[in-house]
């Protein structure tokens, strides 16, 4: 879904952390404290305003977070979108733990289809974009914009709430994470569901991941945590078809992993490793404890269990990549699929 956008990542990867501090300004862990207690209103729109494209008339639509351009003809897509958004904001920065808003307006683009989308790609992108055009499906975040198109209300909005955790770690983090990390938590981000016309994020409702992590496991596919850390979407060996899809799977898993897995043992090293990369600790962190050769190296690729023995101290690789496996097999155990389908953990009956 953004194995393009990764890449564009990748090339910017050194000047983007080269940018970040190392300090903890008091007003922004004020703000990470005060990140508990978000309330989305229930109106999110401030303003809506005329917006063309080409000849193509459409609207700008602001929120107290977003900029939303937009030349979707459907009515429930865009009367929905602007309070998704938002909720799904409110939900990266408190599901796991506290994190700073956004410095500055996301700008998001829906087009009504895919070639306005291409047209605006190439335009916004210049011979960058030719990358994107790539993407088969739904759209892609860089550089803090999203840029999307109309797949189908449900599948558009679990699009936009991948690429919003890019376009929001993009502009808000100082520090950018391990893409296995940045991947896994943005495929944690999808999951929602509807009651009526309110979006409720619940990150184990995501039927998509969980029936390819299933079926994976079922073929005997699935890669070890060593080989998957290690691995990238751009990467030719992740480029296609089952494969790509298999490896979403997984990171989302290792994501949960992290955050409940073997009764929350690994969840205070993941606050900690988000924290770190929102406030501009992180590179320091890995150059402390992983020493400055393996740390800068780690930093450099964005890949490899490096930031895992930083973060979760004292670990023994080996058995935690058992422990991941484990955790995948207690998720696809038979009878989790209506957890799944009803937004609950399926590993939340099975730990003591």
């Amino acid at each position: 879904m953004s194995a393009a956008a990764r890449l564009f990542w990748l090339l910017t990867l050194t000047l983007l952390s080269a940018c970040a501090g190392t300090a903890t300004p008091k007003a922004e862990q004020a703000e990470l404290d005060a990140a508990q207690a978000i309330i989305v209103p229930a109106v999110v729109v401030t303003s809506v305003e005329p917006w063309s494209f080409q000849g193509v008339d459409g609207q700008t639509i602001r929120t107290a977070h977003y900029r939303i351009f937009t030349t979707e003809k459907d009515a429930i897509l865009t009367d929905r979108l602007p309070r998704f958004l938002e909720m799904a904001l409110s939900n990266y920065r408190t599901s796991i733990t506290p994190l700073p808003p956004p410095r500055l307006r996301l700008d998001t683009y829906l087009m009504d289809n895919r070639p306005q989308w291409a047209r605006l790609t190439q335009q916004l992108l210049g011979a960058a974009g030719e990358r994107f055009q790539q993407i088969q499906r739904g759209g892609f975040a860089t550089r803090g914009v999203g840029v999307f198109y109309d797949i189908g209300t449900f599948d558009t909005l679990a699009v936009a709430a991948h690429e919003g955790w890019h376009q929001y770690t993009q502009r808000s983090f100082r520090e950018s994470l391990p893409i296995w990390l940045e991947e896994g938590l943005a495929s944690f981000m999808e999951g929602h569901r509807w009651d009526g016309a309110e979006p409720l994020f619940l990150p184990w409702s995501n039927i998509e991941r969980f029936d390819q992590l299933r079926k994976a496991r079922a073929d005997g596919r699935l890669l070890d945590l060593e080989t998957l850390v290690a691995t990238a979407p751009q990467d030719s060996a992740a480029s296609a078809g089952e494969t790509l899809v298999t490896y979403y799977a997984q990171v989302w898993a290792l994501a949960h992993f992290l955050n409940e897995g073997d009764n929350d043992a690994y969840r205070a090293g993941l606050q900690a490793m988000l924290e770190d990369a929102a406030l501009g600790r992180y590179r320091r962190t890995l150059l402390v404890r992983l020493g400055r050769s393996e740390g800068a190296r780690a930093i450099s690729t964005a890949r490899g269990d490096g930031a895992l023995r930083a973060y979760l101290e004292g670990v023994d690789m080996a058995e935690l990549s058992r422990r991941y496996r484990i955790f995948i097999d207690q998720v696809t155990a038979p009878g989790s699929r209506d957890r799944i389908v009803a937004g609950r953990s399926p590993i939340s009956e099975i730990q003591p």
